[in-house]
């Protein structure tokens, strides 16, 4: 039986992403897997793009496209293997224990394909056989990758699900260095660990050692303007000690100035207590935001009262696979509207989304937001059937009480059942209008502040943030705020 491996550097990759703790990746996966006696040659497929070392290798073969069916016939045609190990280049944890178990399994079951059922991405692998890419007729249109068409006709193939455990899937790694997020939690590892662990070692060594985990900051949720002209009786606005104002163009300068000292990418969400269209310098604080290379995507979380003719001709010119628009319009008509937003403003918001929708081709920048409680419950089909035919996406949202301070209008419960760490004290800070960094989206009166932008270093608010999510991790809860009684903890944002 002859088995070739096949290291795949995706399109987007190159060397800097694939040299890890001082070794070149896909040579240090060829001397893991030397071991494994049924494997004959190592094939390099690179994208068109890619400029670096695997070139000039004698099994480098360069692709158009992706790894789709005509890829793959053409790969065994050259090849003459009977199994290929489909291995992604940029992943320098990949284990080769785990990899010689799922090539057993698949040759002892005859499988056509075999895949992991709850490894994450960049530990496992994937083997495909001759035979199944035989039976696969020829497409006269582009397919998605071969994994992409069994995954999706999976009981008309021959497949193998490999399970391992400890599950690590609820950590959210991808382990791949091509992400420099997920890169720095490998180097955090592998320093700890004094080299690449195991993976059954793996969710031993986070749970133990869980400030590997605290990269920075993945999401900047910051509050423009406390200003809003809508009475949404779900809103925590009139809670606060006194209406929050307008940010100073400074303190944003700050926050997008001190945000590049991470090196790593973020979201931005213009959110907080206020209606972030209302502020008097809402354009130039977009222009901003989109001028920072670290900005991956802003999501603008608007009312949509001021999302008119200007908010529209601004998105024009602006590129909008960075930008998304979330409506919160909870109700299909004038009555369910005022209702819930204490204001009869549906008219003007249904126009504003409505020619939105028609300027934007991709709806992936334009999505509507409802609040699953008691007062939407009864009429929510009815809310999908008219919003839908709008073709927008629609996002249900779980009513956050804010520790109690508002009334819980919730109509089911979704907490699972056993607490596990909080997901925003890992990944998210929450800075209001006039700097302070808050001890979390909780706090909305900044009460508990890790500091002012203004006065300190936002990567220096951010270390000092390590311990409040170092003790959450062992659930150990401060009473100031009150975490305990937190049912967040389990939301995640990005």
């Amino acid at each position: 039986m002859n088995i070739d491996i096949l290291m795949y550097v995706d399109s987007g990759i190159f060397d800097n992403d694939l040299d890890c703790f001082g070794s070149f990746t896909p040579d240090s996966h060829a001397e893991r897997l030397s071991a494994i006696e049924a494997i004959r040659n190592i094939i390099y497929s690179i994208p068109e793009s890619y400029t670096g070392i695997l070139q000039k290798r004698d099994n480098a073969r360069v692709r158009a496209g992706d790894d789709d069916v005509e890829f793959w016939k053409e790969l065994f045609s050259f090849t003459g293997a009977d199994h290929i190990i489909k291995i992604t280049a940029d992943s320098p944890f990949m284990d080769s224990a785990v990899v010689a178990d799922m090539v057993a399994l698949h040759c002892d079951y005859l499988a056509e394909f075999t895949f992991s059922e709850n490894l994450p991405a960049g530990l496992s692998c994937e083997i495909v056989s001759r035979e199944l890419v035989e039976s696969i007729p020829a497409f006269n249109e582009k397919t998605l990758p071969l994994s992409g068409v069994v995954k999706s006709n999976i009981n008309q193939f021959d497949i193998e699900l490999y399970y391992k455990d400890p599950d690590i899937r609820d950590k959210r790694i991808s382990f791949l260095s091509r992400s420099p997020r997920d890169r720095v939690i490998m180097e955090n590892i592998h320093e700890l660990n004094s080299g690449v662990p195991d993976y059954s070692s793996l969710r031993a060594l986070i749970d133990k050692n869980p400030a590997v985990l605290y990269a920075g900051p993945s999401y900047l949720e910051i509050e423009l303007t406390g200003e809003c002209d809508l009475e949404c009786i779900f809103c925590y606005r009139k809670l606060l000690g006194e209406q929050h104002s307008h940010m100073p163009l400074p303190v944003l300068d700050k926050i997008l100035s001190d945000s590049k000292k991470f090196k790593l990418p973020f979201t931005v969400a213009l959110g907080g207590s206020g209606e972030p269209l209302m502020h008097p310098n809402f354009y130039a604080v977009m222009d901003r935001i989109l001028a920072s290379d670290s900005v991956e995507s802003i999501i603008i979380e608007t009312n949509g009262v001021y999302a008119d003719t200007n908010f529209r001709n601004f998105l024009k010119e602006k590129d909008l696979s960075r930008i998304k628009a979330i409506f919160n319009i909870n109700g299909m008509n004038r009555e369910t509207y005022t209702t819930l937003h204490g204001a009869d403003r549906f008219d003007s918001v249904y126009e504003n989304i409505t020619a939105l929708r028609e300027m934007c081709a991709d709806t992936a920048s334009l999505y509507l937001q409802v609040m699953k409680i008691n007062e939407t419950e009864p009429w929510l089909d009815s809310y999908y059937d008219f919003w839908e035919k709008q073709e927008i996406p629609i996002v249900l949202q779980k009513q956050n009480t804010f520790l109690g301070r508002i009334q819980d209008r919730r109509y089911s419960d979704l907490s699972p059942l056993e607490r596990g760490p909080c997901w925003h004290l890992q990944r998210d800070m929450y800075i209001l209008s006039n700097g302070d960094v808050a001890f979390c989206r909780q706090d909305i009166d900044g009460k508990y502040p890790a500091g002012n932008v203004m006065d300190n270093s936002l990567v220096n608010i951010w270390e000092s943030g390590k311990d409040r999510f170092l003790s959450d991790y062992h659930q150990q809860y401060p009473s100031s705020p009150d975490c305990r009684s937190c049912d967040e903890w389990y939301t995640f944002n990005f």
